[in-house]
């Protein structure tokens, strides 16, 4: 009701009434906002709570995020992870990544060269043999033009020449041969003479001296197992009744003439003036053992034994062949043990362990240092003859390395850092031998080549069931690479083990000189 309203009242009480109604709807309406309003504050009271709490957590994660900030700061970023390029871990036990990362990354300079064969390199093809076993000719029958048949009289000229190296023919079984062995009175002296045997002591059957071979071949070389080598055996050489035990014997009977050519091989490396030396884990009746290498450039030993400690050497008698040597080796402390002419360190591992500091820490240039140190010294040894090379201000550059101090490195990286400097130092004597002595490398490739078959075997047999077949693989396998260093093949040299009555310490001697 309104002001104007008033003008057209005609029953003031019916007003009254009207008014104090639309009073009461207001009251009610106004009751109503207020319990809204209150309802507004309390949420408001609940969100200014719930906001306070939440700011607190804001609060509270930007302060463990600047921590964190620090913390990794402190640490020189993210962990960087070894592999094969920048430690001793082996390639097989990287992940696919850092596999990857292996072919991608090398511890050499880059240079401009372009990959591949260089200019005026020689390159290697098949050689043409001057008395082929076969010949044919492949003429003219037809002439493609006209379909003319070409008389076989007529003359045709050789235009070029193929040769194709192949199998010779499909599979075929072994072949048996009789040997019948005749006795006869000398008529002259009148006495039972018997012809002289060249099968030994077998009475009955035996295998031949190639088959033999192969068993070693495949075995040694090839490291394929026993049921494996029967499988091959009796598929391809159609050999019967070919089983594990048979080749269980064969290994067997051959390492008995092994043993006087295996021990010969100590006397050779013993005079070599230097020798590498590396060992590895492998499993021999389900225990683990390890595989020894004593090694130079034409000699190779290898043995096994259940320690990896000077004990191993002592069980083989191998110190005293070691004491006019200088032993190039790792870092194993066993070696340092040795009474011998010198050492040398493996630098290769050296550069690896520094690569990985560089990439731990690429704002330092200690390690980096080191590396250019040791490489300069690596390449005036590969291009200088040893007296022209300053071999006392390489060692005075390196001593000043190791006493640069490390540790704020040491407190942003753990002792990463002073556990690299203080192995420099236990080894400082040893890191310049080769700089001396032009015989001695600067690395232990070689070695590591020579033990890498172990891991090759274990990879494919899973290790060996017995101590007997442990021995007979290092005897067999050191006759092959022995033979392999000085030109000859392993094949050829495991058969003239077999097929020698009586080989003896003179056998490695005597295969040089029919290779020469």
């Amino acid at each position: 009701m309104t002001y104007k309203d008033l003008d057209s009242i005609t029953d003031p009480l019916e007003a009254i009434r009207s008014l104090f109604a639309e009073m009461s709807s207001v009251k009610e309406d106004l009751s109503a906002t207020k319990s809204k309003v209150s309802n507004l504050n309390r949420n408001n009271t609940k969100l200014i709570v719930e906001n306070k709490k939440l700011q607190a957590k804001v609060d509270s994660l930007t302060t463990e995020n600047e921590r964190l900030k620090a913390e990794i700061a402190e640490l020189g970023g993210p962990k960087v992870e070894k592999n094969s390029s920048n430690s001793s871990i082996p390639p097989t036990k990287q992940s696919i990544k850092q596999q990857i990362l292996q072919h991608t990354t090398s511890l050499r300079e880059p240079s401009e060269k372009k990959p591949g064969g260089q200019d005026g390199h020689e390159g290697h093809s098949l050689d043409k043999c001057s008395t082929p076993e076969h010949t044919k000719e492949h003429k003219v029958k037809v002439c493609p033009h006209c379909g003319c048949i070409i008389p076989e009289d007529s003359e045709q000229t050789c235009f070029k020449t193929v040769q194709v190296i192949d199998i010779t023919g499909p599979l075929q079984p072994c072949s048996t041969t009789e040997h019948k062995y005749y006795t006869t009175v000398c008529p002259h002296c009148h006495k039972s003479v018997k012809a002289t045997s060249v099968t030994g002591n077998c009475k009955k059957v035996m295998y031949g001296p190639v088959l033999q071979t192969m068993v070693l071949y495949l075995y040694t070389v090839q490291s394929i197992p026993y049921n494996r080598i029967a499988e091959i055996m009796r598929d391809i050489y159609m050999v019967e009744k070919f089983s594990e035990g048979t080749v269980r014997n064969i290994l067997g009977k051959n390492k008995s003439k092994a043993t006087p050519v295996y021990d010969s091989i100590l006397s050779f490396i013993e005079k070599s003036g230097a020798a590498g030396m590396d060992e590895t884990g492998a499993y021999i009746n389900k225990k683990l053992c390890w595989f020894w290498c004593l090694q130079c450039p034409k000699y190779c030993y290898v043995f096994a034994d259940e320690s990896r400690g000077i004990q191993a050497l002592e069980n083989h008698n191998i110190i005293p062949h070691l004491e006019d040597l200088i032993l190039y080796t790792d870092r194993h402390s066993t070696y340092f043990k040795l009474k011998v002419r010198g050492h040398q360190v493996c630098l290769v591992h050296l550069l690896r362990n520094l690569q990985y500091l560089c990439d731990l820490n690429k704002e330092q240039h200690w390690a980096s240092d080191v590396q250019k140190l040791l490489r300069e010294a690596i390449h005036q040894h590969n291009s200088r003859p040893p007296g022209e090379i300053d071999v006392g201000g390489f060692k005075k550059r390196m001593r000043t390395l190791l006493e640069q101090d490390l540790s704020p490195f040491e407190r942003k990286n753990g002792n990463d850092f002073q556990a690299m400097q203080n192995g420099l130092i236990n080894c400082e004597e040893y890191i310049f031998t080769f700089l001396e002595h032009p015989e001695v490398p600067h690395h232990n490739n070689s070695s590591e080549a020579t033990i890498r078959i172990l891991k090759v075997k274990t990879k494919i047999s899973g290790g060996f069931r017995t101590n007997e077949g442990a021995d007979e693989f290092a005897a067999f396998h050191s006759i092959a690479e022995t033979a392999k260093r000085n030109g000859i093949s392993k094949f050829k040299a495991l058969f003239k083990l077999v097929a020698d009555m009586a080989p003896g310490e003179d056998f490695i001697e005597k295969l040089i000189a029919e290779n020469d």
